[in-house]
């Protein structure tokens, strides 16, 4: 269990997380939806250890999370230019954990998605960047994986292969937080969805509740970087 608790989370004299508590159950997939300034992307930073809390706390079993259990996949990756999409794969390869045997085919990863593997990657398209962003958190088989709008200009065929990629880490065990502001795009696998607001808390939805919650306010449906 990650738990969230009262979390505050402020910079340069602004709130972006105001309190927040939140039980999230391991193997599964959490949603994040709020447009933007809600706070989802700061909460991800906090969990991923990139944001210093004001007040209260993120913990997994009691202790604090800890940042080699995470792999966190920003809205817009930081790509090693000069790199091939295989070399960072195998790069990411160096930092699974001892003993692990998880996502261990690299070719299949890449190959999922129809990746140009033995091209730079500074010429790639942002959502060609985000699919290997994505493959090279698999490759590190972590313990927990946080999204930042990990499918936006995706086509409909990689938007199916990252929702079979999702769907097969779960099976594993992983625990997935998802941050996006069109959940209706995964919201049909989603186990929880939590929606935030000016960086509160609003309300949280599970099983059958979520995607008829949804249904009746597609209002978080733009297309745009999350915050």
């Amino acid at each position: 269990m990650i738990t969230i608790d009262a979390l505050t989370l402020r910079t340069d004299g602004r709130t972006l997380v105001d309190g927040v508590t939140m039980h999230l159950a391991e193997g599964a997939l959490h949603l994040l939806a709020g447009t933007a300034g809600a706070g989802k992307t700061a909460l991800l930073e906090a969990l991923a250890g990139l944001q210093r809390a004001a007040s209260g706390s993120v913990t997994r079993f009691g202790r604090p999370l800890r940042p080699r259990e995470v792999a966190y996949v920003p809205h817009d990756p930081r790509l090693y230019a000069g790199l091939t999409g295989r070399d960072l794969a195998e790069l990411a390869l160096r930092y699974r954990p001892e003993g692990s045997d998880a996502g261990t085919d690299t070719e299949a990863l890449l190959g999922a998605f129809d990746l140009p593997a033995d091209t730079p990657v500074e010429g790639w398209s942002p959502a060609r960047r985000r699919q290997l962003a994505l493959v090279a958190a698999l490759l590190r088989s972590p313990a927990v994986v946080l999204l930042d709008e990990p499918v936006e200009g995706f086509d409909a065929a990689a938007l199916r292969t990252a929702r079979r990629l999702l769907q097969c880490e779960r099976a594993r065990g992983t625990t997935l937080i998802v941050a996006t502001r069109r959940p209706l795009t995964l919201a049909d696998m989603a186990d929880e969805l939590h929606l935030l607001a000016g960086g509160a808390l609003c309300r949280q939805y599970r099983g059958d509740e979520l995607v008829a919650a949804l249904c009746a306010a597609q209002g978080f449906g733009n297309s745009g970087k999350s915050s």
